[in-house]
């Protein structure tokens, strides 16, 4: 797979929970990855929420590009009310915030109520939305954002994926497309 990304592709790996500093570390080191996304999603005042400040102690030597893609819960209080010190760490060491946007789930979850609470509540500078590409169109405009990421786009056939993307380029081909993709580096673009 790393060799596959080179020239094309940010070599990123994504790890979900249970996960520990260490532990990421070590699958880091091991991969060779280029860039790391860690899943947020724990509430913070449970036993095994993640240490985000441990995290970013342990990879502060590696410089590569890091995010957390989150639904906020490691960031809030029991009560529900915010809690941007726990996330200030990430956003301190330059961590990108990837935010669910998963409207079939949570239809309240749109790119622009994540953005705004991100931005509002935890002092993010920016934010990445993570959309369900098969309801792509169903997210409208999406243009003012840097990037966005497509959750689930390896259960499309390639058929279903370009139909997907062509709403939001209908002038290219489907190749086109693909291509498109597989160029795209979330991180620089």
């Amino acid at each position: 797979m790393k060799d596959a990304c080179l020239n094309r592709l940010v070599y990123t790996i994504w790890l979900t929970r249970p996960f520990t500093p260490a532990s990421v570390r070590e699958a880091v080191i091991q991969s060779g990855c280029q860039g790391i996304i860690l899943e947020g999603e724990v509430p913070g005042h449970r036993p095994e929420a993640v240490d985000w400040a441990d995290v970013v102690f342990h990879l502060a030597d590696i410089d590569i590009p890091k995010a957390c893609v989150t639904n906020f819960a490691p960031f809030v209080h029991e009560d529900g009310t915010p809690w941007p010190e726990l996330a200030k760490p990430l956003i301190d060491d330059g961590w990108a915030c990837i935010t669910e946007n998963f409207i079939t789930e949570a239809p309240n979850a749109t790119p622009a109520n994540t953005d705004w609470y991100a931005k509002k509540n935890l002092h993010w500078p920016e934010t990445q939305p993570m959309v369900e590409l098969w309801h792509l169109q169903d997210y409208g405009d999406l243009s003012k954002y840097r990037n966005v990421s497509h959750w689930d786009a390896g259960n499309l056939g390639t058929s279903s994926l370009a139909r997907a993307l062509s709403s939001i380029h209908p002038k290219k081909e489907a190749a086109e497309m693909l291509e498109w993709i597989l160029t795209v580096d979330p991180y620089t673009s």
